[in-house]
């Protein structure tokens, strides 16, 4: 094999990557911010690894805010077997925190929504999570 050959087979796959990041980028900076309000779908796996999986309560979402006000419900999160999951990554050291928040949030009185990066007839890209309007680091002083 020559080098030629060598150094395109090693790169492509990063020359990719860096593709797909900033197509990713572009997306989100191009799109507009959305707030929507989220509720967990299942509290006995709500943390699973490094992300949080909730589902958007749309009964909540106020749909004049998308074009044609109506909410575009398939461009938001992936198909599961019981609805839509969405996931928002999160560092695992918070993990247990966020998990407590999460589940005693009707308790102590949370609002958790997350922010949406949104172009129409695109899938949706999650920003930000915010508890009580405020960025979670914020929240929980990180």
């Amino acid at each position: 094999m020559n080098k030629k050959t060598l150094y395109i087979t090693l790169f492509s796959p990063l020359f990719c990557l860096i593709c797909w990041c900033l197509f990713l980028t572009c997306q989100r900076q191009n799109g507009t911010d959305l707030t929507l309000p989220i509720m967990g779908y299942d509290p006995r796996d709500l943390l699973s690894g490094h992300y949080i999986q909730y589902q958007i309560d749309w009964d909540k979402v106020d749909c004049t805010q998308f074009p044609k006000s109506s909410c575009p419900k398939q461009d938001f999160c992936k198909e599961a077997r019981w609805g839509k999951q969405c996931r928002f990554y999160i560092p695992e050291k918070d993990a247990n925190e966020l998990n407590q928040l999460f589940l005693n949030r009707n308790s102590n009185n949370l609002n958790f929504e997350v922010v949406y990066s949104y172009q129409s007839g695109k899938k949706a890209i999650a920003k930000q999570l915010l508890i009580n309007e405020q960025d979670w680091k914020n929240f929980l002083g990180k």
